[in-house]
């Protein structure tokens, strides 16, 4: 386990004890609404999952843990990002669905493991149980759907980052080979006159121009990745979604 998802534990574990307020109202609800969702309604509905996109939010951590309420959104992101199983395993997120039937689609809880003892049961943070509480839970594998694994995609974030920075740098010198290499010549020169060969002021200006349209290049690189993010992520939904249908399950887990 990463110290960013022990960073994360060591957070929920500042959060134990904390229960809804009147009209099942949570910070966690009223905190996503206002800067997830822009949607009041949230800060009165079931919260288990706001509660762990609330803690990466406050961590910094949001793009590679993702910010849900709507729990089989958030199972079906690690699935997409190759990071789904059903090893137990510290600061891996938990999902459950009470039914029993073992589908994503029938998942209603989410928690995150702190440990796993080798009989498969599992130690966890949960919110919204035990009456609408934040609980230390202890529990076997019946109702475990599967698990995300935050970690993966947090490593297979950092290495597509690294290989940008990779290939921006080899942009840029073969611009910089380019540049020293071409010669400038100058064309239509009078017949009778001398044409004036630039100095190395010439090359060095065209060699700056080059470099930085490469900085730009990354820049605008960088920022249509984040654009990506925020109007394809995982907390983006219309009216008429499932997670507006969700609203209506139950408030209870046990």
């Amino acid at each position: 386990m990463s110290s960013e998802l022990q960073n994360m534990i060591d957070l929920l574990k500042s959060q134990l004890g904390y229960g809804e307020q009147g009209g099942g109202y949570t910070k966690y609800g009223d905190w996503y609404g206002k800067t997830v969702e822009f949607d009041s309604d949230y800060s009165a509905q079931p919260w288990c999952d706001m509660l762990l996109s609330w803690t990466a939010h406050k961590l910094g951590y949001e793009k590679w843990f993702g910010q849900f309420a709507f729990t089989p959104n958030h199972a079906r992101w690690f699935v997409d990002h190759d990071a789904w199983g059903h090893d137990p395993e510290p600061g891996a997120v938990v999902f459950y669905d009470w039914s029993g039937s073992g589908t994503v689609d029938g998942i209603d809880h989410v928690g995150m493991v702190i440990s796993a003892d080798d009989d498969g049961t599992i130690h966890t943070i949960e919110g919204n149980v035990d009456g609408g509480y934040v609980r230390e839970k202890t529990r076997d594998q019946t109702y475990v759907v599967g698990y995300g694994y935050p970690d993966k995609i947090k490593t297979a974030m950092q290495g597509q980052g690294a290989h940008t920075e990779k290939t921006s740098l080899t942009d840029a010198k073969s611009l910089t080979l380019i540049a020293a290499e071409t010669p400038l010549t100058l064309t239509g020169v009078p017949s009778g006159q001398t044409a004036h060969q630039p100095g190395p002021g010439a090359a060095g200006a065209l060699l700056l121009v080059a470099l930085l349209l490469v900085v730009a290049c990354l820049r605008v690189t960088r920022l249509s990745t984040r654009l990506a993010h925020v109007m394809t992520g995982p907390h983006r939904r219309d009216a008429a979604s499932p997670e507006r249908a969700r609203h209506a399950v139950s408030r209870r887990t046990p």
